[in-house]
Parts: structure tokens; sequence; C-alpha cells
């Protein structure tokens, strides 16, 4: 809290317009804010503006699946039953077997949630983060099958629900909504009044805000006004009958419990107070306060208060948290109090004896997504503070946690993640930095081994064959993973600049990129050597394929360079985004950006490799870390949102079943073919062309010029490895483009 409250005192003094490595602070600062005061800080400080440039109608990209686990945010649920809110998901959970807790479904939802409020057998979710942002209400009467009812589009900080009236705070404006038909709800009414926590509460709405507690009076919801205020910088706010619980922060940065008289709300009494307790969220239950998130010594607490005399509150009992929590709710008949811990998922704690809460039980951790990789029904990610998570995606569309690797430190950090066989490589902290998990069990990952040679911390990373190149802290390592339960270090060389946002490998060099594009001749491994270094700036991703190299430049645009000479690289051209581009993935024949502030993925066609066209977009929950692109499928790390499968469409290639026609002009056959096929070429044969094969990784397999002669080309790739080959026919026509299967 005392960090909360030290970062907003600082946010809320002059701004000037902050250089890139400012910003990328700033963004990262504000992360560890609740999600209703993150979004209002990056609106004001003008981190969330958006561009003018509408987005494509066709993106090329479908959204298939998506793994929502992120910080758990808030907490609400009904008897037994619990409703966990982290990332951009909503998880029900089971607790009538409390020692054999059981999750019933995962709800995902467009953006990060903020709020979940249950009344009755309806959710209501309020997200944030995306563009645009939404109010979700879904019907759980049967919370393993939820169902959508309808949603509405809005500006969000936080809500509160009183029967079917909806109250909302956004940036700017506190609004009114009627679900009564949630398939159709509509504004009622609106006021200038916001903040970042909301209470209604007899006809009336109590908004925290840093500049403090506002009342308006919504009896008549079509025309809210503000009729009191009172205080500075409210934290949280819970009104009840004629009392209204706050934290309060003060100049010294002091949180303070107080209990406010609201029986006249327009001439607010304070009445008791409790000095350094306080927290994020609260929750009241008849005469007791449970509070989440104070901040008390050298760590956080969860807190039971009573105010059976309002002139005296009082502590009762409380119990260290393992992290920053946010959000609780409490279940008086089953003894359970359920808090929202951002780093440690949902913590459960025995409160039978009130003076003496104990917890008894941790589950869903989920940090934030840096990384991920995936490799026929698996897929890993890297997760900040939860170490690596293992998911199943037999299913694209519903992917399912399996299992979490060394969740056991007090800060386990996962920056990068590769996947392989049955052995996934992660970058790791603390030390050591490099190690191997065995995941031929997918449900029970092993801690294979571990490489002390690599001595900081890896940010991103390539393999090659049996080697992983490894872009760290001002270190480029080499690692041989030919044993992996052994990993050797093979070679490594010292870099500029510091944290490395991407890694490329091609040929015998290394493309690090962070603000500055260094190129590392690997002809040998044990003995890399830098060739060339360029200063761009705020660059940060990289993505290379044969003498072009495309990277996010850090303001608005894709900046592509011709790397033929690695010793001077030379920029070619540079394709807008119009937002901040993080980092680039390569399809087939397009070019992947993952943008933020939640425009999510610019896509970019590569018909001349030189100069990229935006085709489309397609938009995510939040801000996207890292793409990884593999057999028509682009995964999308997003942050705090978890990650995005996306199923490539339009821009990708063409599915040729056996002896078809793609486009009427090119076929194959046959397809599936053991190694020996026959391409015949149709209309666009007037004129000479080039036909490619690809592997799925990109790499050129065969290339062959044609001449309008030729009637049909035969091809033999018997010698290559059974798998899915992609075939381009180039001219000046045009490009056709098809799959073929290799058995």
């Amino acid at each position: 809290m005392r960090t909360l409250v030290c970062l907003l005192t600082f946010l809320s003094g002059v701004w000037a317009v902050p250089s890139w490595q400012e910003e990328i602070a700033v963004r990262d600062s504000l992360r560890y804010l609740p999600p209703n005061m993150r979004f209002r800080e990056m609106h004001r400080l003008g981190l969330c503006e958006r561009s003018a440039v509408p987005p494509a109608a066709d993106s090329g990209l479908q959204l298939l699946g998506k793994w929502g686990g992120g910080p758990s945010e808030k907490v609400t649920g009904r008897d037994s039953i619990v409703f966990l809110s982290r990332g951009s998901e909503v998880v029900a959970i089971s607790f009538a077997d409390t020692a054999n807790p059981e999750v019933l479904s995962y709800t995902q939802v467009n953006g990060l949630v903020s709020r979940s409020v249950l009344v009755g057998d309806r959710l209501y979710v309020g997200s944030t983060g995306s563009d645009p942002k939404y109010i979700d209400v879904f019907n759980v009467a049967d919370p393993a099958n939820p169902v959508r009812l309808g949603s509405v589009q809005t500006l969000l900080n936080d809500i509160a629900v009183q029967d079917t009236l909806v109250y909302a705070i956004a940036d700017d404006s506190l609004k009114v909504f009627n679900f009564a038909d949630p398939e159709n709800p509509w504004l009622v009414g609106a006021c200038r009044d916001s903040g970042y926590d909301i209470s209604v509460c007899n006809g009336y709405a109590y908004l925290g805000d840093r500049w403090g507690l506002y009342v308006v009076d919504v009896r008549d919801p079509a025309t809210p006004q503000r009729v009191a205020s009172w205080g500075t910088f409210i934290v949280s706010v819970q009104a009840r009958d004629s009392i209204c619980c706050v934290t309060q922060s003060d100049i010294n940065n002091n949180l303070t419990f107080r209990v406010l008289d609201t029986r006249q709300p327009s001439a607010i009494v304070p009445l008791g107070m409790l000095a350094d307790q306080g927290g994020y969220d609260m929750f009241l239950d008849d005469s007791l306060v449970f509070l989440s998130g104070a901040f008390i010594g050298s760590g956080y607490e969860f807190q039971i208060l009573s105010i059976a005399d309002s002139l005296q509150p009082r502590l009762i009992g409380a119990a260290s948290t393992l992290g920053d929590n946010w959000g609780v709710w409490v279940s008086s008949g089953e003894n359970r109090a359920f808090v929202a811990d951002r780093n440690e998922g949902m913590q459960v704690f025995d409160i039978a004896n009130l003076g003496n809460p104990a917890r008894d039980t941790t589950l869903l951790a989920a940090g934030s997504s840096y990384d991920v990789d995936a490799r026929g029904n698996l897929m890993v990610v890297a997760n900040e503070w939860c170490g690596m998570k293992v998911l199943g995606i037999a299913q694209p569309v519903h992917p399912v946690e399996l299992a979490a690797v060394d969740t056991t430190y007090s800060y386990p950090v996962t920056h990068a993640v590769l996947l392989a066989d049955s052995f996934a490589y992660a970058g790791w902290y603390p030390w050591p930095y490099f190690r191997a998990v065995g995941v031929r069990d997918s449900t029970r990952p092993e801690m294979a081994g571990a490489c002390a040679g690599v001595n900081t911390a890896p940010e991103d990373m390539v393999l090659r064959d049996s080697l992983v190149y490894i872009a760290g802290m001002r270190r480029f390592n080499v690692v041989n993973v030919a044993r992996p339960r052994e990993p050797e270090l093979v070679g490594s060389c010292n870099t500029q600049n510091g944290v490395y946002f991407g890694l490329a490998v091609q040929d015998s060099f290394a493309y690090l990129m962070s603000g500055r594009l260094q190129i590392i001749n690997i002809a040998r491994p044990d003995a890399p050597v830098i060739v060339s270094s360029t200063s761009l700036g705020g660059a940060s991703g990289i993505a290379v394929r044969d003498t072009f190299a495309y990277i996010p430049n850090a303001w608005d645009s894709v900046r592509v360079y011709s790397v033929a000479d690695p010793a001077v690289p030379r920029r070619l051209s540079a394709a807008p985004c119009g937002v901040w581009p993080w980092d680039v993935a390569l399809g087939e024949s397009t070019l992947y950006v993952a943008t933020s502030d939640g425009w999510g993925v610019d896509v970019y066609d590569l018909a001349n490799p030189g100069q990229p066209v935006r085709t489309g977009r397609a938009s995510a929950p939040t801000d996207i870390r890292r793409l990884h692109y593999c057999n028509g499928h682009l995964y999308a790390a997003m942050w705090e949102a978890g990650v995005a499968i996306y199923e490539t469409t339009t821009t990708e290639i063409s599915e040729p079943s056996l002896g078809a026609e793609v486009g009427h002009t090119f076929a194959v056959r046959p397809n599936p073919t053991r190694g020996l096929l026959a391409i015949q070429i149709g209309s666009a044969r007037q004129q000479p062309g080039v036909l490619f094969i690809r592997d799925m990784a990109g790499r050129l397999v065969n290339e062959r010029r044609l001449e309008p002669k030729e009637g049909s080309v035969a091809l033999d790739i018997r010698s290559k490895p059974a798998g899915i080959y992609v075939i381009e026919y180039r001219t000046l026509a045009g490009i056709l483009r098809g799959k073929i299967v290799k058995q």
C-alpha cells in the first residue's frame, strides 16, 4: 500500500512528455495498481490515447481460444460457490467439499476484470484494459455453465449493482445502466463525477477518489447529482444502512480506517477511526469488516475489524498474506474468507475463530504472461511470479491449465520459455537462471536440469538444433541441450544496453534488439562475436527472414532493415502502426505486430518483403508482450490477460485437398504425399515465376524458377522430414499459395 501511495503521489505532480525508456518504466509501475486505479492513471498521463487509424475490416486472424489467467483482482460468491476474477477471466469454484475445492468453469471476457458482482443468479463483470471496455452479465444459475446474457460498452473503473441497475464509474463520469432486459441494456442517466471505488446504498452512490469521497444522489437514476464530498484520497469504500466505511491515506502515506455517519448523506459526520489499518477492498457482514490489502510493517495482512461500536472500531484478528491482495469476500455460513491475491491466486482463510484467522488453502495462482511457446498439444507460458505454466491445447478453443512449475520461491520470475519434444527450457529467477523441465507427463512436470554457467536471467531464447541462444541482461549466451538433463554453457559474450526485448537467429547470425540492433556472428558457438551495433531509439522485438529484419519502433511503425551485410544494416522502409508496437512474428507470407493499449495484433502482407502493407487488425484484452507463430496459429502472451490463440485465415495460406485447385490456378497431386508430387499451374502461367517451398518455421526448402512453357513441375521432397510445408508461386501478376502434407 505504501508503494501504491508513493507512486500516486509521484504521478500527481507535473508530468513532462517521457522518453520511451521512461514510458516503459511508468507503464511497468502502473501494473502494480489495482485495475480500477490503473486505467484512470494511464488515461490521465496520456498513455491510453488511441490512434486515429481505424482498424481494417479483415484482419486475417480469428480468435480461436484464450487462457485468461492473470493476477487475481476481485472475488465474490454465494454460499459455497466462489467467483474469482483473475486476468481476463472469471473462475467459478465450488467449496462444497472444503478440503477439495473444485473448479467448475472459466468464463472469458474481453478485457481485464476490474470487478465482478453477484446478484441472485446474475454475475456482472466489469472489464478494463481492452478497447472497447464492457460490462457483461452472465446467468450463473448453473455455475459450471455460465451463459452470457448481454453487455454494454463503456469506459470503466469500477461497478456496483442494485437490483437491475448497474452503476459504473469511468475516468470522467458516473453512469447508470438498466439491465432489466440484459440483451438490450440502456443508459438511464449520468453525471460528471468519478473515482476508483464505488458503493451504492439507500439511493446514494459513494465514490472513492484521490480527491475525496463523493456522495451522489441516485434516487432518481435519470438525474444523478452530487450532494456532498468529504476528505481526501479514499482508497476503498463500502456503505451499508446509515454508515459508510472507508480506507483513507494521508499526506505521509499512512492508512486510516474510518467509519462515517451517512444518516444525512449531504452532511457526512466522521464517527470512529483506527490508525494504520485499511485495505484495497472491504466486505461488511453485520458488525464485522473484512479488509484485504492492508500493508502493516513489512508485509500485507488480511484483517477483521469490529464496528459494533462505530465510535471505536477495533481490530479483532489478522493474518499475514502471501502477497499483494486486492479483493475479499466472506461466506459467513461457511466460516470462510476468500482473498484475491495478485500473485498467489486465491487464499482461503478459516475464520471460525475470528481472533485467529488461519490460511488453509491457496489455489489458481497466475501472474503476468511474458512469453509463450507451443508444440503439438502442449503450450508453455513464462509466467512472472508463478514460474512456468503448462497448458493442454488439444482443443485450442478451450486451453486447459495442466500444471505450474516451481511456485516455491517468493519471487519466481520467468520471462522466456521454449518447448521441444518432451522438454521445456525456461529463463528463471532466482539462480540458476537457465533450467530444463521435463514435460513428458504434462500434468506432473519436473525440474530436469540447470545450467549454472548462465549468469544473467534470459529475456528471450531461440532453439536451433541442440543449441539454445539466450539474450539476457548485457550478456549473450549459447547453451548446448543435446543432453537436456545436463545443459552446458558453450559460449558467451558481453553486449550493450540492458534488458533485451527480442532475439532472432538465422544461419550463422543472432540478432538482438533492445533499442539497439546488435548482430552477433555465431558461426563458432563457442566464440560469438558482435559484428555490428546500431542505435534504433525505442525499438523492441525483432524478426528476421532471408535478408530482411523487421523491427517494431517504440512509437508508431515497423522498420524494415536489410541485413544482407550484417556488418552494415541498412534501413529500407517503415510501415505505420499508429500505436506502440511491442513484438513481431513472421507467418508464411505475413508479418504480425503486437501493439499496446489493447489494440491487439496488426497484420501486414509481405508480398514485397521490403514494403509491408497493413491488411488488418485483431483485438486483444490488453497489451501483448510476445508473439509466437507455429503451424498456422498465432500465440500471444498478453501480460496480465493470459494467452490468446489466433487462427490464421484470410491472409494466410489456403488448404488444398487432394487434387483440388487453389484459386482455380494451382493444384498439387497427390496431397498428402510421400515425397513425389506434381504441381500444375493454370491461367497464371502467362508469365515466368518462382516456386518456393518452406517448412512451417519459414526455412526455405526448395526454390525453382519456372518458364511459361512448362505445364507442370515434378518435385521430390522424400529426403525432407514428415510434416506440413508451404508452397508459394510468385509472378508479377500475384501470388498463389497452398499447403502440402509430407507423410
